[in-house]
């Protein structure tokens, strides 16, 4: 799958809102923050785990305690315990600010509805615990094969995923340090990124702000990494994603001139303001128009 038919920034610029707003800007994996990221031109991401009753719901955490109001007897059990009846009434949206009060954990079956709607919709979906041919079947049945990523760590998860329905995207997002990134991206060029759409570099500041300091580079992932995993990627015809978990605009640019196109952010208004920014220096997008 690839950028063909999406609004990104500009055309040019796109990016994913991880968790929806990324416990930032709105409650995680709700409707309300898939909402927000759609309207904000970007893909919206959800984290999705079957429930007891074979339920595919969009929740980060493996239990309820954080993100909802379930009572004490019920908010450490993992929801794979639970059935979906048991918490479908629960806020998910209170706890993050009283404006959101009322959203609700949703089903996958949910989304995909809005999604079904509205051709412009896009998603990632992060694999946490999943029976793969039960998802796969149910992309297929909503025909959203072109407008849904499937997301997670294991490679072999992936490739069994692409076997399953070879036209849905997938995405390996690395994670660690540089040097666990790095080793996890060599593994997976090796094998010609095999199953593979996209490819996510996670990029942590680093340990030593002196180092950022002197560096002028805030990351644990160096430019000159960066650089050779694109041109790896580009290669291959795989696109390279990043995930700047802390950024100020200035990063954001020399992401950009560095030739990153994708991205995952938790502040879906803040990065798109600091790519229209660029954009708009390039001269791609008019800098009065923040809407492009």
């Amino acid at each position: 799958m690839t950028s063909e038919g999406m609004a990104g920034i500009g055309g040019i610029v796109f990016w994913q809102a991880h968790r929806g707003g990324g416990g930032f800007e709105r409650p995680d994996n709700t409707l309300v923050s898939a909402r927000y990221g759609w309207d904000l031109g970007g893909v919206a991401e959800f984290d999705i785990r079957r429930t007891a009753d074979g339920q595919i719901v969009c929740l980060h955490d493996p239990t309820l305690r954080r993100t909802t109001d379930a009572p004490d007897e019920i908010a450490d059990i993992p929801v794979t315990e639970l059935r979906y009846e048991q918490f479908a009434g629960l806020d998910a949206g209170r706890k993050f600010s009283p404006e959101f009060a009322g959203a609700r954990v949703p089903l996958l079956s949910e989304v995909f509805a809005e999604m079904t709607a509205d051709p412009r919709k896009r998603a990632y979906l992060d694999l946490k615990n999943i029976d793969l041919g039960r998802l796969a079947g149910m992309i297929a049945e909503h025909g959203l094969e072109g407008r849904a990523w499937v997301a997670g760590p294991r490679r072999l998860e992936l490739i069994e995923l692409n076997r399953l329905l070879p036209s849905v995207g997938t995405m390996q997002w690395l994670g660690g340090s540089r040097a666990e990134i790095l080793a996890k991206f060599r593994e997976s060029a090796a094998a010609g990124f095999e199953g593979l759409a996209q490819v996510q570099f996670h990029l942590n500041d680093k340990a030593d702000p002196e180092a950022r300091g002197r560096a002028g580079w805030r990351y644990d992932i160096e430019a000159a990494d960066l650089a050779d995993a694109l041109g790896r990627c580009r290669a291959a015809g795989v696109d390279l994603e990043v995930f700047p978990w802390k950024f100020e605009e200035a990063d954001i640019l020399a992401l950009l001139e560095l030739g990153i196109r994708w991205f995952a952010t938790d502040e879906p208004a803040r990065f798109s303001a600091a790519a229209r920014k660029w954009l708009g220096l390039k001269g791609y997008i008019a800098r009065e128009n923040p809407h492009a």
